[in-house]
Parts: C-alpha cells; sequence; structure tokens
C-alpha cells in the first residue's frame, strides 16, 4: 500500500516581519487502479511551521473563539461558530464525490484559563476545528497547535482524522493586518514546513517538506523610537496627570526598557498614596489605595496593533531606590487569558534637585512562547491630587533613554514648561534665634527657621549676613570633611565636621526629613561649604550652603534649593566644643527708659509735663537676608535676630525709686 504524499506551502506576503496569510497543501496521490490496493488514508498530520513563523498579538482585536458546543464535534448537525471565531477556510478534493468539499477554520475554546506556558506547549492553548461540506458530506476535525517556549515555534496537530481518501487538503489561514501569523524577522533564509504524516496502514510517518521560501524587505537595523511626555495642565503648582508614551515603527528593533527623568519640580504627593508592599506588587496584587494610574501597551506587527490596558501601583522601596512602580497589564487577548503581565520600575530622587528618575525592568519579549512584538506604550499618572507641577516656568524637559533588544539605545527628550509662574504669591517667613549665653569653649548658638503657606512659590536661593557679633569659628572650619569623603558617604566624615542639625516638613511626605549640617571642604574653596543632608522615608537630599567670609562677616549662599514645598525648614547650629559660630560680643542688646519734664506752651500758657526717653544700649543683632523664590520673585529684608536669656532691665526711673527706698 503506496502512501507518497508531498507537501507545500507559502506565505500570502513575504514582507519580514509583516502579518501573512499561509496557505499549506497537502497531495496524497491516489491510485486509481481497480485491481490495485487503495492508497490508506491519513491517520495523523503533524505540520510544523517554520522557525520565526510566529502567533501575531495583532490578530486578537475582536476575536473570538468557538466553543465545544457551538462545534458540536459528533454531531452531523452544522457548527454554529461566531463569524469572529474564523481564522481561515479549508478544502478537500476526494474522489468519493465529484465537487471538493470546502470550509472554515476556526479557532477553539482554549482548555485553560488562564493559561501557562506549560499549557500553550502541549497544545491546550490555541486549538483549531475544522468544518468542510459539500454533495451532502460534512466532516469535522479538531486539532491543536503546540507554541515551542523557546523559539516561538508553532507546530499543529490533527489526532485521530476521519477515514476519508482525499488527494488533496488546502488550508489557508487569513491574512492582511489581522492574520493569525506573522512572517519571520530574518532574510537569507531558506524556510521550509515540515510534517510527519502518519497513515492507518503504519506506524511509521512520512516526512515530507515544503520547497523552501524566502521572506524580503528586512530593513536595516535601526532604532529611532517617538518619545512624548508632559502634563495635560501646565499650571505652576497646579495638580495634573502626567502622561509618557513610548513607541516604535516594524523597522525600529523591539523595544526592551526605558529610563525616564522629569525636570525639577515635577513631583508626587507622596503622602496621599498607600504604598504597595513588596511581596504584593511582585505579584500584581496591590490594593486600590496603591494605584496612580493607568497604562495602555500596543503590541503587534502591521498597521493594526493589539491594545490591552492595565493599571500602575506605587510601591516602596525597590531595587534600592526609596520607591518603585508595579504595573500590572492584564493579558486578556481575544478569547486568550494568559495572566498578568507584571513590569516593575525604581524610583529614584536626585539628592541636589529632588528632581525623580524612573527605570523600568526589562520588559517581556514573550508570552507563553508568542511574540510580544511592542509596539508603543503610554503610562498616565493621573490619581487626584498626585502629581503637581514646578514653580518654576523656565523651559524644561522630560527626558528619556530607550534601550533595544539588540543593545541599541535611544536618548530622548520631550519639551516641558510650566505656566504662570508670576502670579503665585510669594511670601516666606525667615526668623532666627540665638541664645545670650556664649562661650569661649562653646561658642554661640543659632536658630533659623523658614515657614511658607500653601500655594506659594517654592524657595530657589537664599542668602544670608551673619552679625560680626557672631563670627566663623577658626578651629571649627579647619576640622571640615574632605569632599571626596563626603561624595562617598557623609555618615564617614569626621564627627567635628557635624555643626549642626537641620528638620525639614514637606506636604510631598508622611515624616519630616531630618538630618545634620556637615562643614565640607571642597577643593581651593577659600572655605568649607555647609552641607545639610536631610533625610527620611528612604530619601536623602543635600543643601548646599557655599561659605564666604569678608571682613568678619560670614556669608551663607544657598543657590540651589530644590522646587518642592515646603511648610517650614529648621536650621540648629548649636553651642558645643565644635560649634561653628563665635561670639565677641555682648548679645544682648537693651532699651534704657528715662523720663523728663519738658516744658510746652498750652493756650498761651507755659507747662510742665513729662515725656519718656528711649535710649538703646548696645547693637541689636540683624541679618541682612535675600531669599528668591523660583518664580524669579526676591524678599530682601534685614531679619532681626531674637536673643534669648537676656536678662529683664528697668528703666532708668524705676532704678532711681528703688534707690530712694533702699536709703
Amino acid at each position: 500500500m503506496l502512501f507518497q504524499p508531498s507537501l507545500a506551502a507559502e506565505p500570502e506576503v513575504t514582507q519580514a516581519g509583516a502579518p501573512s496569510g499561509y496557505t499549506v497543501r497537502i497531495h496524497v496521490p491516489q491510485n486509481e487502479d481497480p485491481n490495485g490496493l487503495a492508497t490508506p488514508d491519513l491517520k495523523r498530520a503533524v505540520v510544523t511551521l517554520p522557525a520565526g513563523t510566529v502567533i501575531s498579538p495583532s490578530a486578537a482585536d475582536g476575536l473570538r473563539a468557538c466553543s465545544e458546543e457551538q462545534f458540536a464535534l459528533r454531531s452531523p448537525a452544522p457548527a454554529m461558530c461566531a463569524d469572529a471565531s474564523e481564522i481561515g477556510s479549508v478544502k478537500i478534493a476526494t474522489p468519493l464525490v465529484a465537487s471538493p468539499l470546502e470550509g472554515t477554520v476556526f479557532l477553539g475554546q482554549p482548555d485553560c484559563s488562564p493559561c501557562t506556558p506549560s499549557d500553550a506547549q502541549a497544545g491546550r492553548m490555541i486549538r483549531l476545528l475544522l468544518q468542510a461540506e459539500g454533495s451532502g458530506v460534512r466532516i469535522k476535525v479538531e486539532g491543536s497547535v503546540s507554541v515551542d517556549q523557546s523559539t516561538g515555534q508553532l507546530t499543529t496537530t490533527f489526532d485521530e482524522d476521519p477515514q476519508l481518501p482525499f488527494e488533496d487538503l488546502t488550508l489557508t489561514l487569513h491574512g492582511g493586518s489581522r492574520a493569525p501569523l506573522a512572517n519571520p524577522s530574518t532574510c537569507g533564509l531558506p524556510l521550509r514546513v515540515t510534517s510527519q504524516l502518519t497513515p492507518y496502514s503504519s506506524e511509521t510517518p512520512a516526512e515530507p517538506s515544503s520547497e523552501p521560501f524566502q521572506v524580503t524587505g528586512c530593513p536595516s537595523p535601526q532604532f529611532y523610537p517617538s518619545f512624548t511626555a508632559g502634563t495635560i495642565n501646565n499650571q505652576a503648582s497646579a495638580f495634573s496627570p502626567e502622561t509618557v508614551t513610548f513607541s516604535r515603527t516594524d523597522q525600529d528593533q523591539d523595544l526592551e526598557g526605558i529610563t525616564v527623568h522629569t525636570p525639577p519640580g515635577l513631583l508626587g504627593m507622596l503622602s496621599k498614596v498607600q504604598l504597595c508592599p513588596q511581596a504584593q506588587a511582585q505579584l500584581g496584587l496591590c490594593p486600590p489605595q496603591s494605584q496612580i494610574g493607568t497604562t495602555t501597551v500596543g503590541a503587534g506587527p502591521g498597521t493594526n496593533p493589539f491594545f490591552l490596558g492595565g493599571s500602575v501601583y506605587l510601591t516602596d522601596g525597590y531595587k534600592g531606590a526609596p520607591f518603585g512602580l508595579s504595573i500590572v497589564v492584564p493579558a486578556l487577548a481575544g478569547p486568550f487569558n494568559l495572566g498578568n503581565v507584571i513590569v516593575r520600575a525604581a524610583i529614584n530622587v536626585d539628592r541636589s534637585t529632588s528632581a525623580l528618575t524612573i527605570t523600568s525592568d526589562a520588559l517581556p519579549q514573550t508570552l507563553d512562547g508568542i511574540p510580544l512584538q511592542i509596539r508603543t506604550v503610554n503610562v498616565t499618572i493621573n490619581r487626584e491630587g498626585f502629581i503637581f507641577n514646578p514653580t518654576n516656568c523656565q523651559p524644561m524637559a522630560i527626558e528619556g533613554l530607550l534601550k533595544s533588544t539588540r543593545g541599541a539605545t535611544a536618548a530622548v527628550s520631550s519639551r516641558y514648561q510650566a505656566a504662570n509662574c508670576a502670579t503665585l504669591p510669594f511670601k516666606p517667613t525667615f526668623t532666627v534665634l540665638t541664645q545670650a549665653k556664649t562661650s569661649k569653649a562653646n561658642g554661640a548658638y543659632l536658630h533659623v527657621k523658614v515657614t511658607s503657606g500653601p500655594g506659594q512659590a517654592n524657595i530657589a536661593k537664599v542668602k544670608v549676613e551673619l552679625p560680626k557679633q557672631l563670627p566663623s569659628r577658626l578651629t571649627t572650619l579647619q576640622k571640615a570633611c574632605l569632599a571626596a569623603v563626603f561624595d562617598a558617604n557623609p555618615a564617614t566624615c569626621p564627627a567635628a565636621s557635624v555643626v549642626g542639625v537641620a528638620t525639614a516638613v514637606t506636604p510631598v511626605l508622611r515624616s519630616s526629613l531630618t538630618g545634620p549640617a556637615y562643614l565640607v571642604s571642597h577643593g581651593g574653596a577659600k572655605f568649607p561649604d555647609l552641607e545639610i543632608v536631610l533625610q527620611g522615608e528612604g530619601i536623602t537630599l543635600i543643601l548646599d550652603g557655599q561659605t564666604d567670609i569678608k571682613k568678619g562677616v560670614t556669608i551663607s549662599s544657598f543657590r540651589s534649593v530644590p522646587d518642592a514645598p515646603v511648610t517650614s525648614f529648621d536650621l540648629v547650629l548649636p553651642q558645643g566644643p565644635h560649634s561653628v559660630l563665635a561670639s565677641n560680643a555682648n548679645l544682648c542688646s537693651r532699651v534704657v527708659t528715662t523720663t523728663r519734664r519738658v516744658r510746652v506752651r498750652v493756650g498761651g500758657r507755659v507747662v510742665y509735663r513729662a515725656r519718656k526717653l528711649h535710649r538703646q544700649v548696645g547693637v541689636a543683632l540683624v541679618m541682612p537676608t535675600v531669599i528668591t523664590g523660583q518664580n524669579g520673585a526676591v524678599v530682601k529684608q534685614t531679619t532681626r535676630i531674637a536673643v534669648s536669656g537676656c536678662p529683664k532691665h528697668k528703666s532708668a526711673n524705676s532704678r532711681k525709686k528703688s534707690k530712694g527706698k533702699s536709703r
């Protein structure tokens, strides 16, 4: 009994990487000699498409599956499958009837939900249902498709086929932008469809393969992704959704990951969000209280990628960063439930500007063996009252670095600028306190406090001049921490370089930021800087105060304060063996009040009246202060330094009366 089948196959289009229809023909020559043995019928067909021919995610849009009840494999009645489950056609030429049997290839309901990689490998995820009819004959066949989890290669199996002699069986899968298959993306390789065709008469399969074919039009390697980002409402200091979108074309290499740098001042109210713990974030099980936005992902080749939506959650520290993201996309593609796709990202905070850097983990490239071919990703942070704009209206940019799966990188940028900063009020308060009690051994005490109300422009710069009565202590300046040591780890600086402590309260965080103030020597600088290290909730910020001393007056300038709302800021420079300030005079100024009788003319006659005269003894402590807002507004004032612990003084007349009584 001769069984000598042949196989032919060809794609509808040969464009590399494009969605394409595919036609596979099995030819089984029939022995028409009435005295000879009949050609055995086909029992089992296993057909393997060439490596690189893969499932196209673009096919999932609007796709449905035909259930077992609708197909009714064992019933002679016609299948009642929905039109949206049709993915191809079938034609069978048999010597039993004059005309070929013609019919439809339906996508069968998966035998898994959610499906796992092992389900896809075993053929439980993708099922094919064939129905062909004609001349009063109707046949139904079911098959399965195995997806290789390493390569995505597809192997289709039809087992226990009906004992129907046929000469030609032609199966054609639909083409177009929603084709279920996509061509290989590599040119120059001979591509063949292989098979194992087993007849009922033998356990040994025939293994015909198709003539080789090639795909064409492979683009030169390139990676020019697009990138747009910004807030919906750019009003300075206002809350607004923020959106980031990056995309590639079919000609670009696949996307692997992204790093986004936000401009200073574009921040989020972390205090208003419940952070998702790591254990839940890794599993995609964050609570609604942690959600800060949504995401939309387009996957698949061609002009009509398939889009899926998901959620973005704010998490606690991730990969050494103080915060993270858990981006969860339920992979519900047509009739397929492939579970959740979870992508994590780390959020770092720049210690000088408080600007954010968000770095994603590697984007998934396959799911259950299906190449995703991600085309576009949008992330929109739209939680109400979360993202807010800077109070600095200088032109800036949201920048990024995109990586491809082949190692290429692309620096991208989207212009960003807040608006109407000049309309923001700027009325910070600045107060200073010192103590009357000073000593040569322990120096002097100073407490500086800055406050600001909601809705104001944030502070950008502060410059102060300390009075001559509070000079810097040379012995302390000489014990400054070396810049290299400070930059490596401020905590390793000598204890003698720690000269104060600061606390900042911000509505952005649940808790305040606190930390020491160091004297740090920067190379050739004449005097050490005052570096304030603020820490809290995993964040570290460093305020750099540059120091200059002219004619005994210490000038401290903070020229790059982060554009962030601060309700209050306290800096305490205490007394002690390493105090940064000394005192060279009595800090208590007092006002002496005396009473004199003066002669005045009232109504043409002379009368005597008492008049109080006030005279200040000692010099009042003042600190010339300049505070500049992020919006350019400037507040100049001569800040009077309050002195605590000064003795109370009586008026001159009171002292005279006291002396008179004592006599």
